[in-house]
């Protein structure tokens, strides 16, 4: 028992760093840290994403975002979401509350429903759960829009490559604020094309790509 708790401990936390590129160009960093911890009597896992742009870019466009999820570990289902995002001209801050063990977004009626996913929430999902177990379709919630996210899956050269295609639903299309940070902008533009590459040996993402005829955003993992 006493080695199971030493290795919990010292395998309860992953970090990892990607290099975002927008047209092949270095704009950003994003730090990745899962952590499994215990939230409102729940076991669950935090996931912290924090971007920011580097030494050049922020000379033109400087971007500072912080967006944490905290979901079930044994359903997925969110039980907390923040975000602080900055960028020019627009600043978001965002947080749900739980009020009868309903998650809203502070100050609205908007709900986050049960069995959604947000995209980092999807992203643990794609890269911890067995490839076979993987879900053709699951639901997704997007700061208070909802949506159906297809998932076309493939083995490749030994990964994993999952293509994403966002449905949005339009009946249920008020959002719980008015305009979005860049960068989840990019990840739920219209007519893009979303991939998630990952490497089985370790579940880690290697590669996200969300392209359309125009431009290509991707991170790639240091």
């Amino acid at each position: 028992y006493f080695i199971i708790l030493i290795f919990s401990f010292l395998f309860s936390n992953l970090k990892l760093e990607y290099n975002i590129t927008f047209y092949g160009i270095s704009m950003a960093n994003v730090n990745m840290n899962i952590e499994n911890i215990i939230y409102q009597n729940t076991e669950a896992i935090k996931l912290d994403f924090i971007t920011t742009t580097n030494n050049i870019t922020s000379k033109i466009f400087e971007v500072d975002n912080e967006y944490y999820t905290i979901i079930d570990k044994n359903n997925f289902n969110i039980l907390f979401f923040e975000k602080s995002t900055i960028q020019p001209r627009l600043i978001n801050k965002i947080k749900t509350i739980n009020q009868n063990d309903t998650i809203l977004y502070e100050n609205t009626n908007i709900m986050i429903p049960k069995n959604y996913f947000n995209i980092f929430s999807l992203l643990y999902y794609l890269s911890n759960t067995p490839f076979n177990n993987i879900q053709s379709t699951v639901n997704l919630e997007r700061e208070g829009l909802t949506y159906i996210c297809e998932i076309s899956k493939k083995k490749r050269n030994g990964l994993y490559e999952f293509e994403l295609n966002f449905i949005l639903d339009k009946n249920n299309a008020v959002a719980a604020i008015k305009n979005s940070d860049i960068f989840t902008w990019a990840v739920f533009k219209e007519n893009a094309s979303k991939k998630i590459i990952i490497d089985p040996s370790n579940n880690k993402i290697i590669n996200c790509i969300f392209s359309t005829s125009l431009s290509t955003l991707k991170a790639n993992l240091k």
